[in-house]
């Protein structure tokens, strides 16, 4: 006789054989015994759960013979008949592979014949999901009032893709997941039966591994009885499937937690030259990293859990020393990893990566990898501040406190999606005129240019775009070249030069709007951009863009050298551009009393007054003016 799979071999005759799904087959029981059989059934739910095997066992209750509390014999003609397909009256279909309308209408023109053998036509349909939009239509009006000895049983995994006007003519009955300890008395009775010896550890790691789904679980053990014998260990299991031992496990996460990048290697590298899977792995990290979340929030993790209580104490013991940012970075980017890793030629650079980013955050300039910094800081300053012995010194908890809130206020910056705004150390600083108020100058740290921000990205690259206008022959860009540029937290601030008596800055007011369209045509980002003289901001406020440091570790053109058009052979256009752009504003009169026209429709005029001057005593206001203030001040004067 060919060999027969275990969950085939397996499969419960009887309703009270089915595991886990007492709430259904009760139910079920219940109808035939007082004779309110339904005459369409819709079962729903994960794979292996007993969608099928219910809708064997409830075609043969509805026949039998002689039904014994609900269930069927198994032992009169028509059972048997059932069993072993003798009797056509139950008729079972795939609709994976029958989802035509042409596979319905045959259906349709046998439930007008009466039952053969049997009392009633059952046709059970599984993975009825499958069926097309016009099979679905066909089978309605047949599903609301079949003939009397007619039922359909319709079975599938993914109920919300079977249309309301179907759901809507049956009797739902959701299959529920299969609980571990469920899948394990069970498996413990196959295995009495066939002679199989398995120790408890086994059976746990077989019921792990089976999710919720008891013929995966009977697969998978049916495979390591294939491979190993019937002496079936934890052991035997991880050498057989691949798979990572929770000892290999923890001790990753160790390495993890400890920071050691090299541990981590080497971990890795233990587990493929052991035939470990690297995906496998990540998963075991993925439901390791869950558990210890279970552990850090839940009061009773044993009712959640499937492990054995010793297991569960260093689940507990690892998991406080571990923040919940840290576990969320860590989930979502060995997920990434995954995702990336099936495109990979070199998956295991992407995993290894993966893992030594965990152990080093640092490296890791992404939110998520700075709010795991920052949450890992402040659990070891809440921790020293708990454990710290003796009278605790005024200044030690200034400090503390100093630190707290300047992380929260980064904290806080992060979540709102803006660039870190910390105030700095407080630093010994000599006494200026006048402190600029936040419209006048709102200040970025220089390490913060750095960073993927906006602003900051626009500093690191200011050669390279300066370059860009000028093979596009924009026109502003001599005087552009001509200014002083440097950069605030907000955007842009062109500080214009002291001779020509503020020429620069008034054709730069006037036509700010296209100045701002050429940044954003060039780098596709609006930038704020304000315009003053040069000696409005003091030196240690003026950022040069050629000058910066290069970015910590390579990366993107930082702008170091500044662009030069004699080296590019651009000198002789530069200069005929510029003469150009002259004689287009020859009617400028540089007298103080006479004004600049732009074109016969332009209006505004400028005098020597319009020029910002942020030292002036006089004026109280100490900012930069918004664009339309400039025009409105040009135009009085």
């Amino acid at each position: 006789m060919a060999h027969q799979a275990i969950y085939r071999k397996w499969r419960p005759m009887v309703f009270d054989d089915v595991v886990g799904q007492s709430h259904i087959t009760r139910t079920l029981k219940n109808q035939i015994i007082s004779g309110t059989v339904g005459h369409a059934y819709l079962f729903c739910g994960t794979r292996g759960t007993g969608k099928t095997t219910c809708a064997k066992i409830l075609s043969r209750a509805v026949n039998c013979l002689d039904p014994r509390d609900g269930n069927p014999c198994n032992e009169c003609a028509v059972c048997r008949g059932i069993i072993d397909g003798s009797i056509m009256d139950v008729t079972e279909m795939d609709a994976a592979s029958n989802n035509g309308v042409e596979d319905i209408r045959g259906v349709l023109d046998d439930v007008n014949y009466v039952a053969s053998e049997a009392k009633y036509t059952v046709y059970i349909i599984d993975e009825v999901h499958m069926l097309s939009p016009s099979a679905f239509n066909a089978l309605l009006k047949t599903l609301e009032e079949p003939p009397e000895n007619v039922i359909f049983i319709l079975a599938t995994t993914e109920a919300h893709k079977v249309p309301q006007t179907i759901l809507s003519r049956c009797q739902r009955f959701d299959f529920r997941r299969i609980g571990a300890d469920d899948i394990i008395v069970r498996m413990k009775e196959i295995a009495y039966g066939d002679g199989y010896r398995l120790t408890d550890g086994a059976y746990r790691m077989l019921a792990s591994l089976a999710d919720g789904s008891m013929r995966d679980g009977l697969s998978i053990m049916e495979r390591v009885i294939a491979a190993s014998g019937n002496d079936i260990t934890e052991e035997t299991i991880v050498s057989t499937l691949g798979i990572s031992t929770l000892d290999s496990v923890f001790e990753l996460t160790e390495a993890i937690i400890g920071g050691d990048a090299g541990a981590v290697v080497e971990l890795i590298d233990k587990a493929l030259s052991e035939g470990k899977d690297l995906t496998q792995l990540s998963n075991s990290m993925l439901e390791h990293f869950r558990a210890l979340m279970i552990c850090k929030l839940s009061r009773s993790p044993e009712s959640l859990l499937n492990y054995e209580p010793q297991t569960i104490v260093q689940l507990k013991a690892q998991s406080e020393r571990l923040t919940f940012e840290k576990l969320e970075h860590a989930s979502a980017l060995i997920a990434s990893a995954q995702a990336d890793a099936r495109l990979a030629r070199s998956p295991r650079l992407i995993y290894e990566l993966a893992y030594i980013k965990l152990a080093r955050p640092e490296i890791d300039r992404s939110p998520e990898a700075v709010m795991d910094r920052l949450a890992t800081v402040e659990q070891r300053l809440a921790g020293g501040a708990a454990v710290q012995s003796g009278p605790v010194q005024t200044g030690d908890r200034a400090e503390k406190k100093e630190i707290l809130d300047r992380l929260a206020a980064i904290e806080t910056a992060l979540k709102n999606g803006a660039a870190p705004a910390a105030e700095a150390v407080k630093k010994t600083e000599k006494p200026v005129k006048k402190k600029p108020s936040a419209r006048l100058y709102s200040p970025i740290p220089e390490d913060e240019l750095y960073y993927d921000y906006p602003t900051a990205k626009l500093a690191r690259n200011w050669s390279s775009i300066m370059a860009t206008m000028s093979q596009r022959k924009n026109p502003y860009f001599i005087p552009l070249k001509n200014c002083t540029t440097t950069f605030d937290a907000e955007g842009i601030i062109i500080l214009a030069p002291e001779e020509r008596k503020g020429f620069t800055q008034r054709v730069a007011v006037n036509h700010l709007e296209e100045i701002r369209e050429a940044f954003r045509s060039v780098t596709g980002t609006e930038y704020t951009i304000k315009i003053a003289r040069r000696s409005d901001l003091d030196d240690s406020m003026v950022l040069n863009p050629f000058t910066l440091p290069k970015k910590p570790g390579g990366g993107e053109d930082t702008g170091s050298e500044e662009y030069d058009p004699k080296s590019s052979g651009e000198k002789s256009e530069q200069e005929d551009l510029f003469n150009k752009f002259i004689e287009k504003f020859s009617d400028i009169i540089t007298d103080a009393d006479r004004t600049l026209s732009f074109g016969a429709d332009a209006k505004p005029e400028f005098g020597e007054q319009s020029v910002l001057s942020l030292d002036d005593d006089d004026d109280d206001q100490e900012e930069f003016l918004e664009e339309s203030e400039l025009r409105s001040e040009n135009e009085e004067e």
